[in-house]
C-alpha cells in the first residue's frame, strides 16, 4: 500500500444539507462546498511535497468530480469507479423521517449513521466495499491525492491505519479538510 495518502472529501452537497443518503446517486455541491473545495486546494498548495511526483485519483460521481477540479487547481485526476461511494441501496435519496417510515424496525436496531449505511437494502455492505478499496489500494504506486467520499475515505483510513474493523465507525470525514495518512497515523492538515 502506498507510503502517504491526502484525503479530500467531496464538499457539502444539497443532499448533505437536506439529511439524505447519497450513496451512489448525486447531487450537486452547495456554494458552501466550493468553498470548502478551495479551502481545500489552500491546504495542498502549502502541504503537498513535490505535487509533480504525487499520483492523483477521484470518484466518477460528479460530487467528487466538482471538488477535484476545484481543489486539484487544473490537475486532471485519475477517475477510479473503486471510488464511488458505498450503494446504499434503498436508503439512497432518503431523509432519515423517510427511512424510518419504510422501515422502523431496521432503523430502531441501527445506533449509528454507519449501520445504516452497511444495513441499508439492497445496498452493496461493508466486506464488497472493503474488496473494491483494498484492490484500489494495491494498485496505488506510490503517493497520491484521493477525492472521495466519507464512508469510502473512512474504511480507507481504518485500512491504513490498522485501526479493528468494529472502530471504524468512529472515524470523522470532515469536508473541507485533507487528512494526511503515512506510516499508520493520520493527520489532519488546516
Amino acid at each position: 500500500m502506498p507510503h502517504t495518502l491526502f484525503l479530500l472529501r467531496h464538499g457539502e452537497t444539497e443532499w448533505n444539507r437536506e439529511g439524505k443518503i447519497q450513496g451512489s446517486l448525486d447531487s450537486p455541491l452547495t456554494e458552501l462546498g466550493r468553498l470548502q473545495a478551495t479551502r481545500q486546494a489552500g491546504i495542498l498548495a502549502r502541504d503537498l511535497p513535490r505535487p509533480d511526483a504525487l499520483g492523483y485519483y477521484c470518484s466518477p460521481l460528479p460530487r467528487a468530480r466538482e471538488t477535484a477540479r476545484i481543489a486539484l487547481g487544473g490537475v486532471a485526476p485519475v477517475v477510479d469507479p473503486r471510488l464511488r461511494e458505498l450503494d446504499c441501496g434503498a436508503w439512497e435519496g432518503l431523509t432519515p423521517a423517510e427511512r424510518a417510515g419504510r422501515d422502523p424496525d431496521l432503523v430502531a436496531t441501527c445506533a449509528t449513521d454507519w449501520d445504516l449505511y452497511m444495513n441499508a437494502p439492497g445496498g452493496e455492505g461493508l466486506t464488497r466495499l472493503e474488496s473494491r478499496l483494498r484492490d484500489f489500494l494495491s494498485d496505488i504506486p506510490g503517493p497520491a491525492v484521493i477525492v472521495a467520499h466519507k464512508v469510502v475515505l473512512t474504511v480507507i483510513r481504518g485500512l491504513l491505519t490498522n485501526l479493528p474493523r468494529p472502530d471504524w465507525h468512529r472515524i470523522s470525514a470532515p469536508q473541507g479538510a485533507v487528512i494526511r495518512v503515512a506510516d499508520g497515523r493520520e493527520e489532519t492538515l488546516s
